[in-house]
């Protein structure tokens, strides 16, 4: 369109009106950005990167492209630069995370959007339209003096006589001058006038309230696609620069030209998301004397903790973090205590193993459970003596032998 000589729209029917035309022209030259070396926009797809086609690297300037991973099965957005990689086979400049950018400009979009802000802005722009009126006065006004010199021009050349030639030459060439210059100005007024902020009248104006009012709940609504979710930015947003060093610095340049810097921390590495807080294995460490593996667990979910992951402890992450942070097992530190197995009770007091379950049963000895299937280590004295029973007709229980303190030559007397 920018070579057409001449354009006289409607002068035939079509298949669709001149806007229309305009409108696609429009949308193709925006599509036509995401193509070529200098790439700077593109339709909106449908992936979740929230700033597809907003986002320049802020070390090359180049235009940042979108990655995607699966993360709890869900694709997760990363942006990468990848300029330098394809034209001039470097190195990409860099990779920034798009679950920690694409939240922070969201918020900041709802921010910009409260009530309050578009009160601002409202009358911002009032005071524009006042200070446009004014200048359309002025240029009103210049056109007018212009129109008015042309108009004596022309009274001069058309009172001048036919016969003086060299005076009418010279009237004529500040005539010509003086509609060339009013016609000059009259194109600089209609060429600026379309560009001039069209005035919004009180039911614009309380529309526009309305949607700031209404801005955060459609933002956040699952329910709208994420495609109108990034019209919407597009709307607001004219491009990011993301720079990545030990922090994450978002420049973000708003449609009408003003600036936000968001300073966002770079997410943990898996490794370290994955790592149990110090705090929890001390306490794993702490309740390992008294619980077994499972108790613990039980005990951590009833106190509301939760792993990595968001879900609740189990025997197996509990074995988990005893293996990792070489912690010892409960059985280990019944062993440690002096505790026997059962083949070792037996060894001591010279007898079978089922007689030590059955001392057990009958509160001679005592059994310390070391996992939850009954599995455990007997508590027993250096100084315990047990007087075996004797089976059959006349059966005598086994009974712990009474400890006899020997008196002293005091209490004798």
């Amino acid at each position: 369109m920018a070579d057409w000589r001449f354009v006289m729209p409607d002068l035939h029917p079509g298949y669709i009106d001149w806007e229309r035309f305009k409108a696609n022209q429009e949308r193709l030259a925006t599509n036509a950005q995401a193509y070529g070396m200098q790439r700077r926009a593109g339709p909106v797809r449908e992936g979740s990167a929230l700033l597809q086609g907003r986002v320049l690297c802020g070390l090359c300037g180049g235009r940042m492209g979108v990655h995607y991973s699966q993360e709890h099965g869900q694709p997760v957005p990363t942006y990468t630069c990848q300029e330098t990689a394809t034209r001039r086979g470097g190195k990409v400049c860099q990779s920034v995370p798009g679950k920690v950018v694409d939240p922070a400009v969201g918020a900041l979009l709802v921010e910009l959007m409260t009530p309050m802000t578009l009160e601002v802005t409202l009358a911002v722009q009032r005071e524009l339209e006042a200070r446009a009126a004014e200048m359309d006065t002025l240029r009103r006004q210049h056109i007018e003096r212009t129109r008015h010199d042309a108009e004596l021009a022309r009274r001069r050349y058309m009172k001048v006589d036919p016969d003086n030639r060299l005076v009418a030459d010279t009237l004529e060439a500040e005539w010509n001058e003086k509609l060339r210059l009013h016609t000059d100005v009259v194109e600089d007024y209609e060429r600026c006038a379309p560009e001039e902020a069209a005035a919004l009248d009180a039911e614009t104006q309380q529309r526009v309230r309305d949607l700031a009012e209404q801005f955060p709940r459609i933002w956040s609504d699952a329910r709208i696609d994420v495609r109108e979710r990034k019209r919407i930015l597009r709307l607001l947003v004219a491009d990011v620069t993301l720079v990545k060093a030990e922090i994450i610095t978002a420049n973000v340049r708003l449609s009408g030209g003003a600036t936000r810097t968001l300073t966002l921390e770079r997410p943990l590495p898996i490794a370290q998301i994955r790592k149990f807080k110090s705090d929890l294995v001390a306490e794993v460490d702490r309740l390992l004397d008294r619980h077994c593996d499972r108790e613990i667990a039980d005990i951590l979910n009833e106190r509301g903790l939760r792993s990595w992951e968001g879900k609740p402890f189990n025997l197996k992450k509990i074995g988990f973090i005893r293996g990792a942070y070489n912690l010892s097992s409960r059985r280990q530190r019944l062993r440690d205590c002096g505790m026997l197995t059962t083949q070792e009770v037996a060894e001591r007091f010279a007898i079978a193993e089922t007689t030590v379950h059955q001392w057990g049963r009958q509160g001679l000895i005592t059994k310390v459970y070391s996992d939850n299937l009954n599995r455990g280590l007997w508590d027993i004295p250096h100084d315990l003596e047990i007087v075996k029973g004797r089976p059959g007709r006349n059966a005598v229980p086994a009974r712990r032998a009474s400890i006899t303190v020997p008196s002293t030559e005091q209490d004798s007397l």
